[in-house]
């Protein structure tokens, strides 16, 4: 097999030569980047061919030369702490993560991820916590952009509040002829998109009727539902290099300034 063609897909009509994958950890935003780069810049998205979207990034080797399937990669985050707010919330319905019996287990305990729990014979990762799997994850991807290949973090946090500014880096990475105006309007999707794939694509990029909820991207927020205490337990736990990977410099200060006095009643009260 020639590991050079992992990651390619077969040009579908009326699709542009360019191509361009998306990768990022559960519920971060990648079915949001694809909306956005499949509308707009009319540039078909790869999420799971090759490789899954949400594992960590394998080392795929050609002699001594490492590839990455060809394609440019646009990787999409959270914050860690309003990520693993919301990898508690998800882990509920038991498909991709194990529930924990509460918020405070949760980021204690080992962590669990399947590509579906309901299937057998998937892929499983296990790490030391939530915060150890948001490290991996993205300290890979940075590492893979460390040896040239062509990777590109966005903010789930951008996509939302300034998704023209988004799309503009992400039009440059592809190297479009005319790169996204951002002064261009942008409309985010009312509800909230549901999960797709390569595979059923007709039928998964349908929109549910669930709100979209833009509170969802605010840290303040997210502070405020999980409490100081538990989010020191992550920020114990995560990375300053992966962080700043992920263009967050200075989060940790930001952090303090965005926990208000609801986020310490919530430690007070106990945890969740």
């Amino acid at each position: 097999m020639d590991i050079s063609t992992i990651g390619r897909s077969e040009t579908r009509p009326g699709d542009d030569a360019v191509q361009v994958r998306v990768m990022g950890t559960p519920r971060s935003g990648t079915n949001l980047a694809k909306y956005l780069v499949e509308r707009y810049l009319k540039t078909p998205v790869v999420f799971d061919q090759g490789f899954w979207k949400h594992g960590i990034f394998p080392a795929l080797m050609s002699g001594r030369d490492l590839q990455y399937g060809e394609l440019p990669i646009i990787v999409v985050s959270k914050d860690p702490v309003t990520q693993i707010l919301s990898w508690y919330r998800y882990a509920r319905n038991n498909t991709v993560f194990e529930q924990g019996k509460c918020l405070g287990s949760f980021l204690n305990r080992p962590f669990e991820i399947r590509q579906d729990f309901t299937e057998p014979k998937q892929m499983e990762y296990r790490f030391r916590n939530p915060s150890d799997y948001w490290n991996q994850f993205y300290f890979a991807m940075d590492a893979l952009r460390r040896t040239g290949a062509p990777v590109h973090f966005v903010c789930y946090e951008q996509l939302v509040s300034s998704p023209a500014l988004a799309l503009n880096s992400i039009s440059r990475l592809l190297g479009l002829s005319s790169p996204f105006d951002v002064a261009s309007a942008v409309a985010i999707p009312q509800h909230a998109l549901g999960a797709s794939n390569d595979i059923d694509r007709a039928a998964s990029s349908t929109i549910d009727q669930t709100a979209f909820d833009p509170a969802r991207a605010e840290l303040a927020s997210a502070l405020a539902r999980i409490g100081w205490r538990n989010a020191r337990t992550i920020l114990r736990d995560i990375d300053d290099d992966v962080i700043c990977a992920t263009g967050r410099t200075g989060f940790r200060k930001l952090c303090r300034e965005a926990a208000g006095p609801a986020a310490f009643l919530r430690s007070l009260v106990g945890f969740w």
